[in-house]
């Protein structure tokens, strides 16, 4: 026998919404500091100022008085898709022809309108940040700006978070996805299949990150990414590598296409080194299983250092 009992609850619905808008930072000189592990697409640009606009659905509570119908009838729910979990008491919202909650009586909502806010401008900078759909800190300090994640605790979680960042080419670009926390015990970590890039940047760059897969396409040097446990692609499409380039992964690959006229000198030490480059092979030894090598191409300018532990390194010609 089933038991339906119609009853007026309160729901908090999150209703995501593509955000178009950026933020704009005045900043061309000095460092920029990213401590987050969050996805990134960073483009360097001659211009003046750091412009951020999320690639996500921008989360947006809202929230409404609705009558739901409760049944005990677990019959009901077959087959029928589960649309979201509502309060504390983990109760569970089916689509079904008319709404059906189950697990909970006690469920409390509230109502937004987005059209009101139109021409507006949300105050406080934390909220602006949200509204633009930016969940990570932004912190200005003389000669620095920083990027952080707000976590608690010690946490690996999925995010789909994803940035588009246009910077300066004026600046430095450090960038720490371990929160720039080295040797703390508390740590967040926001891992995502996605390959984290930076593009047409060049300024110095320094690239620390643990589980993120990156990917440079012509960023000039000079490079420095250490790496424990992802995979490092540098792409050399318009541009040419200028200065040093240091690249250091324990478990991933490096993968380095420039073209054939690049002027550049490769000590690379891996567990094996493939290449379609006519390189001046300087040197060729292996030792406990691991390959070293020297390699010169056309004059030997440029300083390429390549770590990739039992990892692969691969050099194409673009």
């Amino acid at each position: 026998m089933k038991k339906i009992i119609t009853v007026i609850v309160v729901a908090l619905l999150a209703v995501l919404s593509v955000n178009a808008q950026e933020k704009k930072i005045k900043f061309n000189k000095g460092t920029l500091n990213i401590c987050s592990s969050k996805n990134f697409k960073i483009e360097g640009y001659n211009g003046t100022e750091v412009i951020i606009k999320s690639l996500h659905e921008k989360r947006n509570i809202k929230i409404s008085n609705l009558t739901y119908t409760y049944n005990s009838n677990s019959q009901l729910k077959k087959n029928r898709p589960l649309i979201g979990k509502i309060s504390s008491n983990n109760a569970r919202v089916y689509k079904t022809d008319s709404l059906i909650v189950s697990g909970s009586r006690n469920v409390f909502f509230a109502r937004t309108n987005d059209s009101k806010k139109e021409g507006l401008k949300r105050l406080g900078k934390k909220q602006e940040n949200k509204d633009l759909g930016i969940y990570f800190a932004i912190e200005e300090k003389e000669g620095e700006l920083i990027f952080k994640d707000v976590t608690n605790g010690q946490f690996v979680m999925l995010s789909n978070e994803s940035y588009l960042i246009k910077i300066p080419n004026s600046i430095k670009l450090n960038w720490d996805t371990s929160n720039c926390k080295k040797g703390s015990k508390t740590q967040a970590i926001f891992y995502s299949n996605k390959t984290s890039s930076l593009s047409n940047f060049n300024g110095e760059v320094e690239l620390t990150t643990s589980l993120n897969n990156l990917k440079l396409t012509d960023v000039t040097g000079p490079v420095s990414i250490n790496s424990i446990g992802g995979n490092v692609t540098v792409i050399f499409d318009k541009k040419l590598p200028l200065k040093l380039y240091s690249v250091y992964t324990n478990n991933g690959f490096i993968d380095i296409t420039m073209p054939s006229n690049s002027d550049v000198n490769v000590e690379a030490n891996a567990a094996a080194v493939y290449s379609n480059l006519d390189f001046n092979v300087l040197q060729d030894s292996e030792s406990d299983g691991l390959q070293h090598m020297k390699l010169k191409l056309k004059r030997g300018k440029v300083k390429m250092k390549l770590e990739a532990g039992f990892g692969t390194v691969y050099l194409r010609k673009k």
